[in-house]
This record gives structure tokens, C-alpha cells and sequence, in this order.
């Protein structure tokens, strides 16, 4: 369904002469992978409507999309599935940062997940395999990420803004979390 989507907005495109038909299959993946990047934001937003909890949902997936862009992480194989667990993870999230308090438990439950990032960032994807340079690249800007929202939870705890540093906290350790598979698949080959 989203790739009949991203061929018609790519032939719309196209009839506006805003791109030539040759570039048809180039523009229709772009269109492709947007809504799948914006998608998690998407699904922030809708469920931030229904739970009138719209600046929780978007202070959660906000460090996960950023961060797992160069972190990687587990990836299903369908998109349905995909579409399905993570609508799935990020209500359990976004129902967890009602029931969390902010607290040094939390602070170090976070900074773990953000050693963790450090550490085994990036991860490949079997569909976007990394060359050793991008690797580099990517394991600098990841490193970069968690410490600025690192830095960022800790002044929301500091000025007592728990809600918020909760909800920072919970998008770090779901970029975290997500590459657990990854890695514990990596170590059982070894």
C-alpha cells in the first residue's frame, strides 16, 4: 500500500513536471523511505491526540528517531510487522512515561543505554550494509546524540522537569533496547 502511495505522489510529481519520468522509480523509493522515516513521528502524533499526551509522545519517539538513524538496530522483515511493533512499542512507551517518576534509578537506567549506543553503534542493516568510513561517521554522530540528550535529560532533572526528562530518558533506552537483538544475534554467531 505505501509503495502504490509513493509511485502515485512520484507520478503526480512527475505530471507537474517537477521531476522527469526517468527519475520515476528514484523519486518513488525517496517518497518511500520519507514516510517511513517520518512514520514513528507520525504515529507520536496520533496517539499524542487520543491520549492527550501530545508533548510526551513527541519527547519519546523525538531521541529515537534521531538516534537510530545512525545507530541502527533490529529491523522486521515486513513492513506490516514493522508498522504493527512499533505502533506497538511506542504505546507501551508512551504509557510507561505516565508511570515512571524521574529518579536516579531512571538517570542510570539511561546512561547505560547511552554507553550502550556508544558502544555497539552502528549497527548494519542486511539492506544498507555500511562501508568502514560511514561506519566511523556514523559511530561519532551517534556518540554525539546521546550526549546531547543526555545532557538535555539532565537539565530537565536538575530544573525538576521530570515528565520531561522521563520522557527523554524512555526515547534514549528504546534506541538502545531496539539494538539488543542485534547484538544478542551478533554474539551467538561468534
Amino acid at each position: 500500500m505505501i509503495e502504490k502511495c509513493a509511485d502515485v505522489i512520484a507520478g503526480w510529481l512527475i505530471e507537474c513536471s517537477a521531476v522527469e519520468e526517468a527519475d520515476r522509480e528514484l523519486y518513488s523509493y525517496a517518497v518511500y523511505s520519507a514516510f517511513l522515516t517520518l512514520s514513528p513521528l507520525l504515529l507520536a502524533i496520533v496517539f499524542g491526540l487520543c491520549m492527550s499526551c501530545m508533548k510526551q509522545s513527541i519527547l519519546i519517539v523525538t531521541p529515537f528517531v534521531i538516534i537510530r538513524k545512525f545507530s541502527g538496530g533490529y529491523h522486521a522483515k515486513h513492513l506490516g510487522v514493522c508498522l504493527f511493533c512499533s505502533s506497538l512499542l511506542l504505546f507501551l512507551c508512551i504509557v510507561l512515561s505516565f508511570h515512571l517518576e524521574g529518579g536516579w534509578q531512571l538517570a542510570l537506567a539511561a546512561a547505560a543505554a547511552a554507553v550502550s549506543l556508544i558502544c555497539f553503534s552502528p549497527i548494519d542493516n542486511e539492506n544498507r550494509v555500511l562501508s568502514q568510513k560511514e561506519r566511523v561517521r556514523y559511530k561519532k554522530i551517534t556518540a554525539v546524540l546521546v550526549v546531547i540528550y543526555l545532557l538535555l535529560d539532565a537539565a530537565f532533572f536538575w530544573f525538576q522537569l521530570q515528565t520531561y526528562a522521563v520522557c527523554i530518558s524512555i526515547g534514549i533506552m528504546l534506541s538502545a533496547g531496539l539494538q539488543l537483538p542485534c547484538i544478542f544475534q551478533g554474539l551467538a554467531k561468534k
